[in-house]
């Protein structure tokens, strides 16, 4: 057992009116320069909560951005259109548990657990390709930023109240999107462009000097 992490549990009171209580968190964080004014990258949520503690415990993660230059700090992590955290209880489906509403239930993607308090039984478990109860469809986390300057990102989640049936946040591979940098047309003998012996050609990223160091 490890302890909890303060930032995740104000963000989840601030935008649900829970108290995480958390325990067990686990985070990944980095700095990052970006060079365009947008980005993004894709992930799901997965629980073990789905199914018999959907309708309490909160699992929570938070996606926390911090702009180092202004001190701007967002969340990443939230219910498409809102300011709502993603967790257990703000995307669930009530037919696995009829004890409470359906949440956001458009973002639930599949349950694979058992039968609970007379509700629908999931899929069969040994076709569960994540190996927790349930998660949601994949998501997108994004932000407007400011190019050229430098951030702080923690990627952090924890259970609630217990140190039991852990959640986990999936990343998918190589959509960590902080810009793109457009250097033309490819050289190619097929286009009647190919770079040939003794020819020389200049490159320009469009990029400030600055991203150079």
């Amino acid at each position: 057992t490890w302890t909890g992490d303060d930032e995740l549990e104000a963000i989840i009171l601030a935008g649900t009116g829970t108290v995480l209580e958390s325990n067990n968190a686990t985070k990944l964080e980095f700095d990052f320069t970006p060079i365009s004014n947008q980005i993004s990258f894709n992930f799901i949520f997965a629980s073990d909560e789905y199914g018999q503690f959907q309708c309490s415990y909160s699992d929570s993660f938070a996606f926390i951005l911090t702009d180092i230059t202004t001190g701007e700090v967002s969340n990443l992590a939230v219910i498409p259109n809102t300011t709502t955290p993603i967790s257990v209880i703000t995307i669930r489906d009530e037919q696995f548990n009829p004890n409470c509403d359906s949440q956001n239930v458009e973002y639930f993607d599949s349950f694979f657990g058992p039968v609970v308090f007379g509700g629908s039984p999931g899929l069969n478990p040994l076709g569960d390709p994540v190996g927790y109860n349930g998660f949601t469809v994949p998501l997108t986390a994004f932000s407007e930023v400011t190019a050229g300057n430098p951030y702080h990102i923690k990627l952090v989640v924890a259970d609630r109240g217990d140190t039991a049936f852990d959640s986990a946040v999936f990343l998918k591979g190589d959509s960590f999107n902080i810009g793109n940098i457009e250097l033309g047309d490819d050289f190619l003998e097929t286009s009647g462009n190919a770079i040939c012996p003794g020819d020389t050609v200049v490159i320009d990223s469009g990029l400030d000097p600055a991203f150079y160091n």
